[in-house]
């Protein structure tokens, strides 16, 4: 999902998409959605000159649930994969061919 968010262009997206191999997931979200906090290694990565914390974002379509993702970062480094909806938790990520990344312009 990260990899096809990042396939956008936008200002940072190619660090960004660099520091996937230095990434590791430090845990999600209490109330079961599928949210995941990320952790880069940042003596390893190099951070990413973005021009907003949440660069980039998608939309997903399910049934009657208003729902997406949006990746978030803290300091120029992968922080948060955030999954919101409108009504019950989205649990499970559709897949990513399912999504449409809409960078921040």
């Amino acid at each position: 999902m990260i990899e096809r968010l990042l396939g956008s262009t936008f200002p940072g997206s190619t660090e960004l998409l660099a520091q996937l191999r230095h990434a590791a997931v430090e845990g999600g979200c209490g109330c079961g959605c599928a949210t995941i906090n990320l952790s880069v290694d940042q003596s390893s990565a190099t951070p990413a000159p973005v021009i907003s914390p949440a660069p980039v974002s998608a939309d997903i379509s399910d049934g009657d649930t208003y729902a997406g993702v949006v990746l978030l970062v803290d300091g120029g480094f992968l922080s948060c994969l955030e999954v919101y909806s409108i009504g019950e938790p989205v649990r499970d990520l559709p897949p990513p061919h399912a999504i449409t990344p809409r960078p921040v312009r």
